[in-house]
């Protein structure tokens, strides 16, 4: 195991920081100059799903650092993709980058106005609270977001446009899958392989 600092970090902190360092996949990850290694998941769920094209509207909400619109950019050459995050995000070829929170209707007009006036193929959200190191606590917080992303889509989707968002299972959940049961006409819930084992993390793939 690589050495770091561990003064002044949090239990929760020191134990992502010792996966971040041994994690074969965050090695991976900046070996193909992608930003985090959360683009596995993603390259595994399209390539079953095939949702990924060119031409599209793309938004992709808490999209820092950037690995999955890194991605969506290269292959949605002629289309419009956005990365909107609360955080700063690195420029991203091809791709419009954001600052703000989705919810707000200030930040949702300024989205209309980016693609036209029209509407989203795909949604995709990667979402998650910080970790407090109590999972049903962040199950739940998590889950509220996952929500809201699901509220957004309904309003800024295109008829049979697709989402691909996080959600957790535990507390929060059964509001998650009774919404996606009542508002589109697909859902299916998906635990990639490069998800790490120990976390209650999955990813609701939906068709409107």
């Amino acid at each position: 195991m690589k050495k770091f600092q561990k003064k002044n970090l949090s239990h929760s902190s020191k134990l992502w920081l010792t996966r971040q360092l041994n994690d074969p996949l965050v090695a991976e990850a900046k070996k193909q100059n992608y930003r985090s290694r959360a683009i596995f998941k993603f390259l595994e769920i399209n390539e079953k799903h095939q949702f990924l094209k060119n031409n599209l509207n793309i938004i992709d909400l808490g999209a820092a650092p950037g690995s999955w619109s890194q991605h969506t950019s290269k292959i949605n050459k002629d289309g419009t993709n956005i990365a909107l995050d609360l955080l700063d995000t690195k420029p991203i070829n091809n791709c419009k980058i954001i600052k703000g929170d989705f919810t707000s209707d200030e930040v949702q007009n300024k989205l209309v106005n980016l693609v036209e006036g029209e509407k989203f193929d795909i949604v995709l959200s990667d979402i998650a609270e910080n970790s407090t190191g109590n999972r049903s606590l962040d199950s739940m917080r998590s889950n509220i977001i996952t929500v809201e992303v699901m509220k957004f889509s309904l309003k800024h989707l295109k008829k049979n446009g697709k989402i691909l968002i996080k959600t957790f299972s535990g507390v929060g959940n059964e509001e998650v899958v009774d919404m996606a049961k009542k508002n589109f006409s697909k859902h299916i819930f998906i635990k990639p392989k490069s998800s790490r084992k120990d976390s209650k993390e999955l990813y609701l793939y939906c068709i409107l």
